[in-house]
C-alpha cells in the first residue's frame, strides 16, 4: 500500500511540475478563464507562480466582492504592458467614484482592446472622464447601467474611437443627436447593440457604411426608436414590445430575427379589439421591408399570424422546411446556399 501511495505521489508531483514548466504566456492564457480574484490566489502555489497572474492579458474586477483598496492593490501589482480585455463591475458607486476614473485610465494606458463597464448602481452625477472619448485601442466596448436608465456620456466631448468594431449599450438614455455624436466617432463600427435604451426616436445609420449587425431590444415601458434607417446592415435582431418600430430602409438585409415581446400578444387588448388585424398589419408592414432576406426568424407571437406561411412562400421561403420551437420559427429561402 505504501509503495502504491508513493507512486501516486510521484504522479501528482510530476503533473504539478509539468504544468509549472509551461511558458508564462500559456499559463496566463489559462488564468484568463477564471475570475481575476481567483487567479491571484495561484500566487500562493509556489514561488514559480508568484507573479504569473500579474501579466494576464485579461482582467476582471468585481468591486462588489472587493474593496476599492484591494482593487487598487491588484492594479498596482498588475504589470501587463497590454491588456486585451478589462471588465469592471461596480455595484456601489458612491464610495468608489474617486477611483473609477483612475481604474479606467489604467486600462486605457495599457491599450485595452475590449472594455466592459458594468454600473449596477445608479448615480446620476457621474459622467465618464474626458480622456475616455479619445482612444485608438478600443475594439469592443460594452457599457451597462442600472435599470434606472440615465446617461454617463457627456455631449461636450468629441468621440474618437477609430478602431471600435463592436458597441453594446444597455439601459442608457440616448437622444437621437446624442447617439449620432457617439457613432460619428466610430468609422469602422460593424456591430451595434442597443438593449433597453430609451429616448431614441429615429435611429439613422445610413452614414455608417461598415455597420453589418444591428440588435435593438426593448420592452415596456422603454420608448424608442420609432424608425430605423439602416441600409447597409446585413443582420437585424429586433425585439420590440410596442410593435411600433418602422423599418424605413434595410435594403441590404440578408438575415432578420423579429419578435414582438416575451408575452402572448393574443392576450393584448389591442389584439382583441382589432380581432388580430392590428398584429397582422404590423407584421406584414415589417415583412415587406425584408424581401431581400435569405434567412428569417420570427418569434412565437409573429407565427400566430394566419396568412404567414402563404406570404412567406410567395417571397421565396421554403415553408416545408421550417425549424420550429416554442419560441418561434425560422425559414430559409430555397435553394439556400450557406
Amino acid at each position: 500500500m505504501s509503495q502504491m501511495k508513493m507512486a501516486d505521489d510521484k504522479i501528482i508531483e510530476g503533473d504539478v511540475d509539468l504544468i509549472s514548466t509551461l511558458p508564462d504566456v500559456i499559463l496566463q492564457d489559462i488564468l484568463c478563464f477564471i475570475p481575476t480574484k481567483l487567479a491571484i490566489t495561484t500566487s500562493l502555489l509556489s514561488r514559480r507562480w508568484r507573479h504569473v497572474w500579474c501579466e494576464v492579458p485579461s482582467i476582471s474586477l468585481d468591486v462588489d466582492t472587493q474593496t476599492a483598496a484591494s482593487v487598487n492593490e491588484t492594479l498596482t501589482r498588475y504589470k501587463a504592458p497590454k491588456t486585451k480585455s478589462f471588465h469592471l463591475i461596480i455595484t456601489t458607486m458612491m464610495g468608489n467614484i474617486p477611483h473609477i476614473d483612475s481604474w479606467i485610465e489604467g486600462a486605457m494606458s495599457r491599450d485595452v482592446e475590449n472594455l466592459s463597464l458594468n454600473f449596477l448602481h445608479h448615480y446620476y452625477k457621474y459622467k465618464l472622464p474626458d480622456f475616455f472619448y479619445y482612444t485608438y485601442s478600443f475594439k469592443q466596448l460594452d457599457i451597462t447601467l442600472s435599470y434606472d436608465r440615465h446617461t454617463i456620456f457627456s455631449l461636450e466631448y468629441t468621440v474618437s474611437w477609430t478602431s471600435l468594431q463592436k458597441l453594446s449599450l444597455t439601459n442608457c438614455s440616448l437622444f437621437d443627436e446624442f447617439l449620432a455624436k457617439i457613432l460619428s466617432g466610430c468609422p469602422v463600427l460593424k456591430y451595434l447593440r442597443l438593449y433597453e435604451c430609451g429616448e431614441l426616436k429615429i435611429l439613422d445609420l445610413s452614414k455608417f457604411l461598415r455597420l453589418r449587425i444591428l440588435e435593438v431590444i426593448r420592452h415596456l415601458p422603454v420608448q424608442g426608436p420609432r424608425k430605423i434607417l439602416a441600409p447597409h446592415i446585413h443582420c437585424l435582431k429586433l425585439h420590440d414590445s410596442h410593435l411600433s418600430c418602422t423599418l424605413v430602409d434595410v435594403a441590404s438585409l440578408t438575415e432578420a430575427n423579429l419578435e414582438s415581446c416575451n408575452c402572448d400578444i393574443t392576450k393584448n387588448s389591442l389584439y382583441r379589439e382589432f380581432n388580430g388585424d392590428f398584429l397582422q398589419g404590423m407584421v406584414l408592414k415589417m415583412l415587406e421591408k425584408l424581401k431581400n432576406a435569405e434567412k428569417l426568424t420570427l418569434g412565437r407571437n409573429f407565427t400566430q399570424v394566419e396568412f404567414l406561411d402563404k406570404y412567406l412562400k410567395s417571397q421565396g421561403f421554403n415553408v416545408n422546411k421550417c425549424w420550429r420551437s416554442k419560441d418561434g420559427a425560422s425559414w430559409n429561402k430555397y435553394p439556400y446556399v450557406k
